[in-house]
């Protein structure tokens, strides 16, 4: 009888037989070199295969949308905020209206859903005709969500507010759209507004993007790119808006991997928006120079 282990003795002209043990042997070996192998050296992250991952986080009227369209190539901006007037006019960006005026609609989230399964699908039969992906607003991204949270259970809290059970649904399905779309190999945006909230471990207030408990310590995290958008009036009487890239105390979610160890510009930005190379663009000329023409512009 022959056992597992006993080799049968090759015949004339024939390879020897592989045991069970050195058939797992030689496949454990052949995924551990094709794990090791996909390793690539940072040297090869260049302009052309660098994809921002961005929040921009600011007032309302502080320059989010506008910072948005800085984004280089072909965007499909998906509005939530029903604010798509501030991009009239603009080249290479295309609008897909996701506002829904009915405060207590669920469809608004129920579309957002079907937009972000559709991207997936062109995405996988490589028909996607976009180079980023712009979503603005968190804010009320969230509420649409909500309102599709309540159906899940008819309870409700004081007043028809939401009870407990219906934030986690909520968080949950709001993250896993944010995280679906930003692991795209595309540039993604995400544009929220601010909230203050009290320390308790330090004191003192500090500056969050507005979300669902703690989302809003979660979803910086999610960026390589964080910036405050904010404006001012020169002597002049003239509107001038900018980028805060980098903070700490109460601003220690800004931050950006483009400034790497903050060898390519001081903060801040500034956005003149009639230049052609402004916002990411120049920002990624500054990272990545490759010609003259291709540069960054210094801060006005």
């Amino acid at each position: 009888m022959i056992t597992p282990t006993t080799r049968t003795p090759p015949k004339p002209g024939e390879k020897p037989l592989m045991t069970l043990a050195e058939k797992e042997s030689l496949v454990s070996k052949t995924k551990k070199a094709t794990i090791l192998s996909t390793a690539k050296p940072a040297t090869e992250i260049t302009r052309e295969n660098y994809k921002i991952k961005a929040m921009l986080a600011g007032p309302s009227g502080s320059g989010k949308t506008q910072s948005a369209s800085t984004l280089p190539g072909r965007l499909l901006f998906i509005d939530y905020d029903g604010r798509s007037e501030t991009l009239a006019g603009m080249p290479n960006i295309d609008i897909i209206d996701c506002y829904d005026a009915d405060p207590k609609s669920p469809k608004a989230w129920m579309k957002a859903e079907e937009i972000r399964r559709e991207i997936w699908s062109q995405i996988r039969a490589k028909t996607f005709p976009y180079e980023g992906i712009v979503e603005d607003g968190l804010t009320q991204m969230l509420r649409y969500c909500m309102n599709w949270s309540l159906l899940l259970d008819p309870k409700r809290g004081l007043g028809g507010s939401p009870a407990k059970q219906h934030y986690m649904p909520q968080m949950k399905n709001v993250s896993d759209h944010v995280l679906s779309l930003k692991s795209l190999p595309l540039h993604y945006l995400l544009n929220a507004q601010l909230e203050i909230i009290e320390d308790e471990e330090m004191g003192g207030l500090k500056y969050l993007p507005k979300a669902t408990g703690k989302m809003r310590t979660e979803i910086p995290g999610w960026f390589n790119e964080c910036y405050f958008c904010h404006h001012h009036e020169d002597d002049k009487g003239k509107l001038r808006y900018y980028w805060t890239t980098a903070g700490t105390g109460r601003w220690d979610f800004l931050k950006s991997t483009l400034n790497q160890l903050g060898k390519y510009w001081v903060d801040p930005i500034e956005l003149n928006f009639s230049r052609e190379i402004v916002g990411f663009r120049d920002l990624l000329g500054r990272r990545f120079p490759s010609s003259t023409e291709e540069k960054g512009v210094p801060n006005a």
